[in-house]
């Protein structure tokens, strides 16, 4: 029995990862709008100007397309093509014609006053070839090129896709780039690249561009593999990483490090191996020490208050009858297990780091990239490749002559990337008119033993 349940269980979990589950973080994409969503039921949302619930996408499978009829999505098998509309004929030359109103009979009353009446994406676009008395004389990429406009503005085509660095990047290129530190596509996979990321590797990341990087490492890594990731402030700010729904067995091997915990670093290293008993009884701990023998020193002096004597047996009789107090109580038990397991990953992110085995160093920081090279590079084992990426070449420059001073590194290489998209069709295949300006530069090297003086 329990032979045959496996097969069936590995089934359920795969079909688990590619069905649309309420509660998931999906993309929706129409045309060249990316946006992402969480489903939710019986919730309205707004995109390209159409509101409807996300009900109608739960249990399909990601990928599918969905058409909006009032307010709500309905799976559609076939998609609207715009080659089905096109009628045999066509014009040789456009010089002659002219972009005026009055070409087109149908008025916005009456394309309003068919959408009412249920009528669909695609009536509506033949409706508008008709009342056109310059349609016909088009060539016939014209042709194909005013459908294709006119069906992004009247065809309500949704497809759901599931999230991943490359459109987690390209929806925040497009929309607010410089949360990512303007990292476009190409720039991301020349990072993994030359960091040479792959699976069993431990990988040190010092990300501040809402946790693409670290995204995309995780997601190369594929659940084989250590993350460790340096953020300034308490908690680390990564709002993509939250987007792209890994499962608990990567972020298992996700550790948070704070810029005001790695200094701490070389004194942990400089202690011995024997336990350091601190008679002071002092409970605030010092700069360099770890929370978790405070913490849990803190949480058990806690719990002996509270369960000796006659006074801490009323206040719990109290606590067990007052729901507000029963509400604090766990919240306060929450936080605090919350405090012993942060200080546990962070005492095991240290001794990790400690043994020096990182394999790579990516660091795609708003800060001044040299500091944070010259102190983590210590922890990278030789023959390892870094990677330092930066929107501006001054930032890169002065790292590349800091790190060239210092001798700890070679085969040095700063690169510009740039990026140019062709259209690619029959007889149409030219670069895109509007590009962007630049993607960022990079400064990449491979560690080597340094000699001890």
């Amino acid at each position: 029995m329990a032979t045959s349940s496996e097969p069936m269980c590995v089934d359920e979990r795969k079909t688990s990862n590619v069905t649309i589950k309420e509660g998931d973080q999906a993309i929706l994409k129409k045309g060249k709008t990316v946006r992402i969503f969480q489903i939710r039921k019986n919730r309205d949302i707004w995109l390209d100007k159409i509101k409807f619930s996300l009900d109608g996408a739960v249990g399909h499978y990601y990928g599918s397309t969905f058409v909006v009829k009032n307010g709500h999505m309905h799976k559609v098998q076939k998609t609207f093509k715009e080659a089905e509309v096109l009628g045999p004929e066509k014009g040789t030359d456009n010089r002659d014609l002219h972009d005026l109103d009055s070409n087109q009979k149908l008025s916005r009353e009456d394309i309003e006053k068919m959408k009412k009446e249920g009528a669909k994406g695609q009536e509506i676009i033949e409706q508008l070839i008709e009342n056109s008395t310059t349609f016909k004389g088009k060539t016939e990429y014209a042709q194909e090129k005013w459908v294709k406009k006119k069906k992004q503005k009247h065809v309500a085509e949704f497809t759901v896709l599931k999230p991943n660095t490359r459109l987690m990047c390209q929806m925040y290129h497009e929309k607010s780039p410089a949360k990512i530190l303007n990292i476009r596509m190409d720039t991301l996979a020349q990072i993994l690249t030359y960091g040479n990321v792959h699976a069993f590797t431990n990988v040190a990341v010092v990300d501040t561009c809402s946790g693409l990087v670290v995204g995309a490492v995780l997601e190369r890594l594929g659940g084989y593999g250590k993350v460790f990731h340096f953020h300034p402030g308490e908690r680390p700010v990564r709002p993509i990483v939250d987007n792209l729904n890994f499962p608990q067995e990567f972020l298992d091997n996700l550790y948070n490090f704070p810029f005001c915990e790695i200094n701490s670093l070389k004194s942990e290293e400089g202690k011995s191996d024997d336990v350091i008993d601190n008679s002071h009884g002092d409970s605030v701990p010092s700069e360099g020490d770890s929370l978790s023998d405070t913490t849990v020193k803190q949480c058990t002096d806690s719990n002996t208050e509270t369960n000796t004597g006659g006074e801490s047996t009323e206040s719990q009789d109290k606590d067990n009858t007052d729901p507000v107090a029963r509400k604090r109580k766990a919240e306060m038990s929450t936080r605090e297990a919350n405090k012993i397991l942060y200080s546990k990953r962070l005492s095991e992110a240290k001794e990790l780091l400690l043994k020096r085995n990182i394999d790579c160093l990516i660091i795609a920081s708003k800060f001044n990239p040299t500091p944070l090279v010259t102190t983590l590079i210590e922890y990278v084992a030789p023959s390892r490749p870094i990677v330092v990426y930066s929107q501006y070449k001054e930032a890169v420059m002065d790292a590349y002559a800091y790190l060239r001073e210092i001798g700890c590194l070679v085969n040095y290489r700063v690169s510009e990337t740039w990026l140019r998209e062709y259209q690619i069709l029959p007889m149409r295949t030219h670069p895109e008119i509007q590009m962007s300006a630049g993607g960022g530069y990079l400064l990449t090297a491979t560690t080597i033993v340094k000699e001890q003086k």
